[in-house]
Protein backbone atom coordinates (compact mmCIF):
# COMPACT_ATOMS: atom_id res chain seq x y z
CA UNK A 1 0.00 0.00 0.00
CA UNK A 2 0.93 3.32 -0.80
CA UNK A 3 1.34 5.27 2.77
CA UNK A 4 1.25 9.14 1.77
CA UNK A 5 1.72 10.21 5.69
CA UNK A 6 5.35 9.13 5.77
CA UNK A 7 6.18 12.02 3.30
CA UNK A 8 6.52 16.17 3.46
CA UNK A 9 5.08 16.31 -0.43
CA UNK A 10 4.09 13.21 -3.14
CA UNK A 11 2.66 13.00 -6.81
CA UNK A 12 1.09 9.96 -8.49
CA UNK A 13 0.55 10.00 -11.98
CA UNK A 14 -0.97 7.59 -14.13
CA UNK A 15 -0.19 8.36 -18.21
CA UNK A 16 -2.95 7.61 -20.35
CA UNK A 17 -3.71 4.00 -21.18
CA UNK A 18 -1.21 2.97 -18.98
CA UNK A 19 -2.05 -0.21 -16.70
CA UNK A 20 -0.01 1.35 -13.79
CA UNK A 21 0.48 4.48 -11.36
CA UNK A 22 3.95 6.07 -10.95
CA UNK A 23 4.09 7.75 -7.65
CA UNK A 24 7.28 9.52 -6.24
CA UNK A 25 7.46 10.87 -2.29
CA UNK A 26 9.74 13.26 -1.01
CA UNK A 27 10.87 14.17 2.67
CA UNK A 28 10.95 17.95 2.18
CA UNK A 29 9.10 20.23 0.60
CA UNK A 30 8.55 21.20 -2.85
CA UNK A 31 11.55 23.23 -4.57
CA UNK A 32 11.33 25.68 -7.32
CA UNK A 33 14.65 24.80 -9.17
CA UNK A 34 14.04 22.87 -12.30
CA UNK A 35 17.79 21.08 -12.92
CA UNK A 36 16.91 17.25 -12.49
CA UNK A 37 14.51 14.59 -12.58
CA UNK A 38 11.36 15.91 -10.89
CA UNK A 39 7.66 15.85 -10.72
CA UNK A 40 6.80 19.81 -11.85
CA UNK A 41 3.98 22.07 -11.57
CA UNK A 42 4.53 25.59 -13.74
CA UNK A 43 1.77 28.21 -12.99
CA UNK A 44 -0.46 30.26 -15.20
CA UNK A 45 1.76 33.50 -14.58
CA UNK A 46 5.39 32.63 -13.01
CA UNK A 47 5.55 36.15 -11.50
CA UNK A 48 2.46 35.40 -8.92
CA UNK A 49 3.49 31.60 -7.89
CA UNK A 50 6.34 29.77 -7.46
CA UNK A 51 7.04 26.68 -9.32
CA UNK A 52 6.72 22.97 -7.65
CA UNK A 53 9.33 20.93 -7.97
CA UNK A 54 8.96 17.30 -6.02
CA UNK A 55 11.99 15.85 -6.32
CA UNK A 56 11.70 11.89 -5.29
CA UNK A 57 13.73 10.65 -2.16
CA UNK A 58 11.31 7.72 -3.58
CA UNK A 59 10.11 6.36 -6.28
CA UNK A 60 6.91 3.22 -6.59
CA UNK A 61 4.93 1.87 -9.68
CA UNK A 62 1.67 0.76 -8.00
CA UNK A 63 -1.48 -1.12 -9.01
CA UNK A 64 -4.54 0.71 -8.00
CA UNK A 65 -5.36 -1.67 -4.80
CA UNK A 66 -1.44 -0.11 -3.68
CA UNK A 67 -3.39 2.88 -3.21
CA UNK A 68 -6.45 2.61 -2.13
CA UNK A 69 -8.71 -0.91 -1.47
CA UNK A 70 -11.92 0.90 0.12
CA UNK A 71 -14.10 3.82 -1.55
CA UNK A 72 -14.35 5.65 1.58
CA UNK A 73 -17.60 8.46 1.46
CA UNK A 74 -17.14 11.48 -0.33
CA UNK A 75 -18.82 14.84 -0.77
CA UNK A 76 -18.54 18.17 -2.95
CA UNK A 77 -20.97 20.87 -2.37
CA UNK A 78 -20.38 24.00 -5.10
CA UNK A 79 -21.47 27.39 -5.37
CA UNK A 80 -23.86 28.49 -8.73
CA UNK A 81 -22.53 32.50 -9.38
CA UNK A 82 -21.86 32.54 -12.88
CA UNK A 83 -22.01 36.40 -12.41
CA UNK A 84 -18.11 37.45 -12.42
CA UNK A 85 -17.88 35.17 -15.54
CA UNK A 86 -20.94 36.94 -17.40
CA UNK A 87 -18.66 40.34 -16.81
CA UNK A 88 -15.43 38.31 -17.99
CA UNK A 89 -16.53 37.18 -21.37
CA UNK A 90 -18.28 40.84 -21.95
CA UNK A 91 -14.80 42.24 -22.03
CA UNK A 92 -12.87 39.02 -23.57
CA UNK A 93 -16.12 39.13 -26.31
CA UNK A 94 -15.25 42.63 -27.10
CA UNK A 95 -11.46 42.59 -27.35
CA UNK A 96 -11.49 39.69 -29.51
CA UNK A 97 -13.73 41.49 -32.02
CA UNK A 98 -10.85 44.34 -32.32
CA UNK A 99 -7.27 43.47 -30.91
CA UNK A 100 -6.99 39.62 -30.87
CA UNK A 101 -7.38 36.37 -32.82
CA UNK A 102 -8.78 34.61 -29.76
CA UNK A 103 -8.60 34.92 -25.76
CA UNK A 104 -9.36 32.17 -23.50
CA UNK A 105 -11.57 32.51 -20.45
CA UNK A 106 -11.47 30.69 -17.69
CA UNK A 107 -13.33 30.33 -14.72
CA UNK A 108 -13.40 28.97 -10.89
CA UNK A 109 -15.93 27.51 -8.69
CA UNK A 110 -15.54 26.48 -5.41
CA UNK A 111 -17.25 24.91 -2.37
CA UNK A 112 -16.71 22.62 0.09
CA UNK A 113 -15.15 19.17 -0.14
CA UNK A 114 -15.15 16.14 2.38
CA UNK A 115 -13.13 12.69 1.57
CA UNK A 116 -9.76 11.94 0.87
CA UNK A 117 -8.44 12.74 -2.62
CA UNK A 118 -6.69 9.47 -3.23
CA UNK A 119 -9.36 7.90 -3.61
CA UNK A 120 -10.48 10.77 -6.10
CA UNK A 121 -7.49 10.06 -7.80
CA UNK A 122 -8.07 6.00 -8.27
CA UNK A 123 -11.42 7.04 -9.31
CA UNK A 124 -10.01 9.33 -12.28
CA UNK A 125 -7.85 6.59 -13.45
CA UNK A 126 -10.39 4.03 -13.87
CA UNK A 127 -12.88 6.51 -15.67
CA UNK A 128 -10.51 8.45 -17.97
CA UNK A 129 -8.09 6.25 -19.23
CA UNK A 130 -7.26 8.30 -22.46
CA UNK A 131 -5.96 11.26 -20.42
CA UNK A 132 -3.20 12.01 -18.09
CA UNK A 133 -4.73 11.85 -14.39
CA UNK A 134 -2.40 13.07 -11.36
CA UNK A 135 -2.20 13.59 -7.95
CA UNK A 136 0.42 16.20 -5.84
CA UNK A 137 0.63 17.50 -2.20
CA UNK A 138 3.02 19.97 -0.92
CA UNK A 139 2.30 21.50 2.06
CA UNK A 140 2.37 24.83 0.68
CA UNK A 141 -0.33 24.66 -2.15
CA UNK A 142 -1.96 21.70 -0.63
CA UNK A 143 -3.67 18.93 -2.65
CA UNK A 144 -3.66 19.31 -6.58
CA UNK A 145 -6.06 16.95 -8.73
CA UNK A 146 -6.62 16.65 -12.65
CA UNK A 147 -7.35 14.44 -15.60
CA UNK A 148 -5.70 16.14 -18.82
CA UNK A 149 -5.78 15.61 -22.16
CA UNK A 150 -3.29 18.05 -23.40
CA UNK A 151 0.54 17.04 -23.70
CA UNK A 152 3.01 19.64 -23.57
CA UNK A 153 5.60 18.06 -23.95
CA UNK A 154 6.71 14.22 -24.20
CA UNK A 155 9.71 12.18 -25.36
CA UNK A 156 13.16 11.63 -24.64
CA UNK A 157 16.93 12.55 -26.34
CA UNK A 158 15.87 12.72 -30.11
CA UNK A 159 12.18 12.06 -30.43
CA UNK A 160 9.93 14.37 -28.72
CA UNK A 161 5.56 15.16 -29.16
CA UNK A 162 3.48 17.71 -28.32
CA UNK A 163 0.24 18.99 -30.09
CA UNK A 164 -2.57 21.16 -30.76
CA UNK A 165 -5.83 20.60 -28.77
CA UNK A 166 -8.59 23.14 -29.33
CA UNK A 167 -12.25 22.74 -30.50
CA UNK A 168 -14.78 20.99 -27.89
CA UNK A 169 -18.28 19.03 -28.33
CA UNK A 170 -19.93 16.85 -26.32
CA UNK A 171 -21.12 14.53 -29.15
CA UNK A 172 -20.35 12.76 -32.42
CA UNK A 173 -21.20 15.91 -35.52
CA UNK A 174 -19.92 18.38 -37.95
CA UNK A 175 -16.84 20.40 -36.18
CA UNK A 176 -18.41 23.88 -36.31
CA UNK A 177 -16.02 26.83 -38.34
CA UNK A 178 -15.63 28.05 -34.67
CA UNK A 179 -13.91 25.01 -33.37
CA UNK A 180 -12.29 24.51 -36.33
CA UNK A 181 -10.95 28.00 -36.82
CA UNK A 182 -10.03 27.85 -32.64
CA UNK A 183 -7.99 24.98 -33.23
CA UNK A 184 -5.79 26.30 -36.61
CA UNK A 185 -5.05 29.14 -34.55
CA UNK A 186 -3.19 26.50 -31.86
CA UNK A 187 -1.75 24.66 -34.20
CA UNK A 188 -0.12 27.58 -36.33
CA UNK A 189 1.66 28.69 -32.68
CA UNK A 190 2.71 25.50 -31.94
CA UNK A 191 4.19 24.95 -35.58
CA UNK A 192 5.83 28.30 -35.50
CA UNK A 193 7.82 27.46 -32.26
CA UNK A 194 9.11 24.04 -32.66
CA UNK A 195 10.11 24.25 -36.34
CA UNK A 196 12.67 26.86 -35.74
CA UNK A 197 14.14 25.28 -33.04
CA UNK A 198 14.06 21.49 -34.66
CA UNK A 199 15.85 19.64 -36.95
CA UNK A 200 13.25 17.41 -38.24
CA UNK A 201 9.40 18.27 -37.76
CA UNK A 202 6.38 15.61 -38.83
CA UNK A 203 2.73 16.64 -38.29
CA UNK A 204 -0.33 14.96 -38.59
CA UNK A 205 -4.33 16.07 -38.32
CA UNK A 206 -6.19 17.61 -37.33
CA UNK A 207 -8.22 14.86 -36.46
CA UNK A 208 -11.14 14.25 -33.37
CA UNK A 209 -9.75 12.68 -29.99
CA UNK A 210 -11.59 11.92 -27.44
CA UNK A 211 -11.31 13.17 -23.58
CA UNK A 212 -14.10 11.85 -21.50
CA UNK A 213 -17.16 12.42 -22.67
CA UNK A 214 -15.88 14.86 -24.46
CA UNK A 215 -14.92 15.44 -27.84
CA UNK A 216 -11.53 17.34 -29.39
CA UNK A 217 -9.49 18.90 -32.38
CA UNK A 218 -5.61 17.27 -32.44
CA UNK A 219 -3.12 17.91 -34.13
CA UNK A 220 0.10 16.04 -33.24
CA UNK A 221 3.80 17.15 -33.74
CA UNK A 222 6.56 14.86 -34.04
CA UNK A 223 10.03 16.78 -33.52
CA UNK A 224 13.89 16.02 -33.25
CA UNK A 225 15.26 19.00 -31.13
CA UNK A 226 18.25 20.32 -32.16
CA UNK A 227 21.18 19.64 -30.41
CA UNK A 228 21.90 23.46 -29.63
CA UNK A 229 18.45 24.12 -27.75
CA UNK A 230 17.70 22.63 -23.96
CA UNK A 231 14.06 20.96 -23.74
CA UNK A 232 13.53 24.00 -21.25
CA UNK A 233 13.44 26.14 -23.98
CA UNK A 234 10.51 24.32 -25.48
CA UNK A 235 8.79 24.73 -22.45
CA UNK A 236 9.26 28.45 -22.07
CA UNK A 237 8.31 29.06 -25.49
CA UNK A 238 5.19 26.87 -25.88
CA UNK A 239 3.91 27.45 -22.10
CA UNK A 240 1.22 28.87 -22.21
CA UNK A 241 -0.13 28.17 -25.19
CA UNK A 242 -2.78 29.29 -26.92
CA UNK A 243 -5.28 26.57 -26.22
CA UNK A 244 -5.75 28.00 -22.89
CA UNK A 245 -3.92 31.94 -22.89
CA UNK A 246 -4.46 33.57 -26.21
CA UNK A 247 -2.72 35.18 -29.03
CA UNK A 248 -0.13 37.16 -29.10
CA UNK A 249 0.91 35.30 -26.01
CA UNK A 250 2.22 37.76 -23.87
CA UNK A 251 -0.33 40.84 -24.63
CA UNK A 252 -3.01 37.62 -24.54
CA UNK A 253 -1.71 37.04 -20.78
CA UNK A 254 -1.67 40.38 -19.95
CA UNK A 255 -5.36 40.59 -20.77
CA UNK A 256 -6.30 37.72 -18.51
CA UNK A 257 -4.68 38.71 -15.64
CA UNK A 258 -6.16 41.78 -15.87
CA UNK A 259 -9.94 41.09 -16.78
CA UNK A 260 -10.70 37.71 -16.09
CA UNK A 261 -11.33 38.39 -12.23
CA UNK A 262 -9.46 35.37 -10.18
CA UNK A 263 -6.37 33.68 -9.65
CA UNK A 264 -5.44 30.60 -11.88
CA UNK A 265 -2.69 29.58 -10.05
CA UNK A 266 -1.57 26.42 -11.01
CA UNK A 267 -4.58 25.75 -13.46
CA UNK A 268 -3.34 25.78 -17.27
CA UNK A 269 0.13 25.48 -16.48
CA UNK A 270 2.30 22.48 -16.58
CA UNK A 271 1.85 19.59 -14.75
CA UNK A 272 3.94 16.30 -14.89
CA UNK A 273 7.28 14.46 -14.82
CA UNK A 274 10.80 16.43 -16.41
CA UNK A 275 13.61 14.31 -16.82
CA UNK A 276 16.60 16.07 -19.16
CA UNK A 277 18.43 12.69 -19.28
CA UNK A 278 15.60 10.62 -19.83
CA UNK A 279 11.55 10.28 -20.38
CA UNK A 280 9.97 13.41 -20.22
CA UNK A 281 6.21 13.81 -19.53
CA UNK A 282 4.51 16.89 -19.13
CA UNK A 283 0.59 18.12 -19.58
CA UNK A 284 -1.01 20.86 -19.65
CA UNK A 285 -2.79 21.48 -16.38
CA UNK A 286 -6.68 21.42 -17.55
CA UNK A 287 -9.83 19.57 -15.58
CA UNK A 288 -8.01 20.02 -12.37
CA UNK A 289 -8.84 21.12 -8.67
CA UNK A 290 -7.48 22.71 -5.90
CA UNK A 291 -8.41 20.88 -2.49
CA UNK A 292 -7.03 22.54 0.87
CA UNK A 293 -8.18 22.87 4.02
CA UNK A 294 -11.98 21.24 3.18
CA UNK A 295 -12.44 23.54 0.47
CA UNK A 296 -12.25 22.32 -3.39
CA UNK A 297 -11.49 24.99 -5.94
CA UNK A 298 -12.51 23.60 -9.57
CA UNK A 299 -11.03 25.25 -12.91
CA UNK A 300 -12.72 24.86 -15.81
CA UNK A 301 -12.11 27.56 -19.38
CA UNK A 302 -13.00 27.86 -23.40
CA UNK A 303 -11.79 29.71 -26.19
CA UNK A 304 -13.46 32.95 -26.95
CA UNK A 305 -13.48 34.01 -30.23
CA UNK A 306 -15.66 36.71 -32.74
CA UNK A 307 -18.52 34.75 -33.30
CA UNK A 308 -18.44 32.93 -30.06
CA UNK A 309 -22.03 33.39 -27.15
CA UNK A 310 -21.98 33.70 -23.40
CA UNK A 311 -24.11 30.77 -23.25
CA UNK A 312 -22.89 28.34 -25.44
CA UNK A 313 -19.40 29.26 -23.79
CA UNK A 314 -20.74 29.36 -20.65
CA UNK A 315 -22.37 25.56 -21.13
CA UNK A 316 -19.09 24.12 -22.39
CA UNK A 317 -17.17 25.00 -18.84
CA UNK A 318 -20.38 23.11 -17.11
CA UNK A 319 -19.70 20.32 -19.80
CA UNK A 320 -15.66 20.28 -18.68
CA UNK A 321 -16.53 20.97 -14.99
CA UNK A 322 -17.97 17.43 -15.20
CA UNK A 323 -14.55 15.42 -15.46
CA UNK A 324 -13.50 16.41 -12.23
CA UNK A 325 -16.79 17.02 -10.26
CA UNK A 326 -18.02 13.15 -11.07
CA UNK A 327 -14.74 11.64 -9.67
CA UNK A 328 -14.57 14.04 -6.51
CA UNK A 329 -18.54 13.30 -6.22
CA UNK A 330 -19.26 10.07 -7.48
CA UNK A 331 -22.65 8.49 -8.04
CA UNK A 332 -23.40 5.28 -6.11
CA UNK A 333 -22.49 3.50 -9.77
CA UNK A 334 -19.26 4.67 -8.96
Amino acid sequence: MFCPDRYTSYALYRLPFADEVCAIGSFSDAGAALTDRAFIMLPFDESSHARIVITPDEEFTLRYDDIASADAPSSLTLSTDRSGYDRAFSAFHEAVQSRFPKLVLSRSVQGSYAGHPLQAFVRACITYPRTMVYLAYTPSIGYWIGSTPEILLSGSKTHYRTVALAGTMTSEGEWSQKNRREQAIVADYVRSVITPLSSVVEEEGPFTSHAGHLLHLKTEFHFTPRRDVPITEFIRRLQPTPAVCGLPKDEAQRFILAHEGYDRQYYSGVVGMYDPHGDTNLYVNLRCASILDGKATIYVGGGILPESTLESEYQETESKMQTICSVLRPTPSN
